[in-house]
């Protein structure tokens, strides 16, 4: 199955979107690994047309979806797979978006990505500041996918954040990393959103949109709600902001498909984005 279930051209394609059904160190409600089949299912069901952009985004930059594949349990052999997996596409040029899966799927794009761009940044849009070193004795765990995001040499930019610990707070000040909190999105949403456009400027940027970013009553569907977070449009004012930089590929991860409307709410999240993108 095709995201939005079209015939696809491998020898014409930008975009190639790579599945990633993993959930090994879920801490809380488990199940993020039927995220990406889900997503492409709801996929075929968008409306194509993007009326705010007057464009059908998969005619000027045509898909590639890749076949989903089984990952190993073990997360450093599950990184290095995915890696290996995207590796041709995007050494080819290919846009990638990776679909998770839990978060941790997200250091292979960041890490094959890093080594291909040098100065690479982050845009991290989440409900938890995932710093932690270790958690339930692994230092993969999705709770500690930034601490080694940060340890590649990426330049990291949490917004949305609203859950932390301790541990994780002290990290941050010690490293002098600039949390923008949930809260702060509330009023101050345009002036965040244009410090961090000023702050990446023309470096490429990489965006990781863990679906808990979002306000549990838009997107119930993930592993560890937290109240609070964005709501629709202030979510498409971040990424249409975003689009204006050199942004190099993404991902959106930790759906949990229990419901009937989250895994439609992030098919439609990447179709929009990839609409600021590329029409």
């Amino acid at each position: 199955m095709t995201f939005l279930g079209l015939p696809e051209n491998p020898a014409k394609a930008r975009v190639v979107f790579c599945p990633a059904p993993y959930d090994a160190t879920t801490s809380y409600l488990p199940g993020t690994r039927f995220g990406p089949r889900r997503i492409i299912e709801a996929s075929p069901y968008l409306e194509f047309y993007d009326e705010e952009k007057d464009c059908e985004v998969y005619q000027k930059a045509p898909f590639l979806t890749l076949p989903e594949e089984e990952l190993p349990v073990d997360p450093e052999k599950m990184l290095k797979t995915l890696k290996s997996r995207l590796d041709p596409y995007v050494n080819a040029g290919l846009f990638p978006v990776t679909l998770g899966g839990e978060h941790t799927v997200s250091l292979a794009p960041m890490a094959l990505l890093k080594e291909k761009y040098g100065r690479l940044c982050v845009i991290q849009i989440d409900a938890h500041a995932d710093l932690r070193n270790e958690y339930q004795g692994t230092p993969f765990s999705h709770a500690c996918t930034m601490r080694r995001a940060l340890e590649l040499g990426i330049e990291l930019y949490p917004i949305g954040i609203r859950a932390i610990s301790r541990e994780e707070i002290v990290f941050a000040r010690e490293k002098g990393l600039k949390i923008h909190w949930a809260r702060e999105l509330v009023s101050k949403l345009s002036e965040v959103v244009n410090e961090i456009l000023t702050r990446i400027g023309k470096r490429p940027v990489y965006v990781t949109i863990d679906l808990d970013g979002f306000d549990p009553a838009e997107v119930p569907g993930v592993g560890t709600p937290e109240p609070g977070g964005l709501k629709w449009y202030e979510g498409l004012f971040i990424l249409q902001a975003v689009s204006s930089l050199n942004v190099v590929g993404f991902d959106v991860v930790e759906l949990l498909p229990k419901d009937d409307r989250s895994a439609y709410f992030a098919a439609r999240l990447i179709y929009k984005f990839l609409s600021y993108l590329f029409c």
